[in-house]
């Protein structure tokens, strides 16, 4: 089952854009019509591809790092984001990404924003937006310290066989993962598709992995993930080697 805070999280995401969707979702449908960021695809997504999107509406926008290629990427500054994804990618892939994007926007950039500004008032604005530092007593307030000052920036790197290259034990991305796919499959309705007569540990497994992929649209390589992670307690050693993972 998910913890309490995805759960949570999912549902007013859902309130937020007035009901859920049908599988497989497609959050591209209604993220850039209730949040404040638009979604756009550009073929042979990299940091330099960005960079030149951004130059053609005279934006002075640079990467602080060498040219990657990318499966997504959100960029947010002043309330407001530009969500890339690269329309190369299958459509089970872009469908992940934009989840995943979403989830760091909200997460990590629009909640933690809210949080400063319900604590200080407008007052704090030029500090999100990058335009002044905060003072020592704005400093010592622990609602700060998980605040993006100026430009806020999540990428999703493209290794050269296509896959993530990104570490899977830092925490934002495993939360954006987890809400993510909370809000694609639910974690209590993917359990309940295992029909009740699939009894062995890794019948189980591969039976969600299968629905995952068939049903709910996921990439097989994130369908494996989330079948691991939703029937942690009855995969052993050999089962997550099996998976990969």
């Amino acid at each position: 089952m998910s913890e309490g805070w995805v759960v949570r999280a999912a549902e007013t995401f859902w309130r937020q854009v007035g009901g859920t969707l049908p599988y497989p979702r497609d959050l591209s449908y209604v993220v850039d019509r209730f949040f404040p960021f638009a979604v756009v695809s550009l073929p042979a997504l990299s940091t330099h591809r960005i960079e030149q999107w951004f130059a053609r509406r005279d934006i002075p926008y640079r990467f602080a790092r060498y040219d990657r290629s990318l499966h997504g990427c959100i960029v947010a500054v002043r309330g407001q984001g530009v969500l890339f994804v690269n329309a190369d990618d299958d459509v089970c892939e872009r469908r992940f990404t934009v989840a995943h994007e979403t989830a760091h926007f909200l997460l990590d950039y629009l909640e933690p924003r809210q949080r400063a500004l319900q604590l200080f008032g407008p007052s704090i604005l030029p500090v999100l937006d990058g335009e002044r530092s905060p003072t020592i007593e704005e400093r010592i307030h622990a609602v700060l310290a998980d605040v993006s000052f100026g430009v806020f920036v999540d990428l999703m790197v493209r290794n050269p066989h296509g896959d993530i290259d990104q570490p899977v034990t830092v925490q934002s991305e495993d939360h954006a993962d987890r809400l993510a796919l909370e809000l694609l499959v639910p974690a209590e309705e993917a359990l309940a598709s295992i029909p009740d007569d699939v009894v062995a540990p890794l019948e189980k497994v591969r039976c969600l992995v299968s629905y995952l992929v068939d049903r709910y649209g996921l990439p097989r390589r994130v369908a494996q993930m989330y079948a691991a992670v939703l029937l942690r307690t009855q995969v052993s050693g050999s089962m997550a080697q099996w998976l990969g993972l």
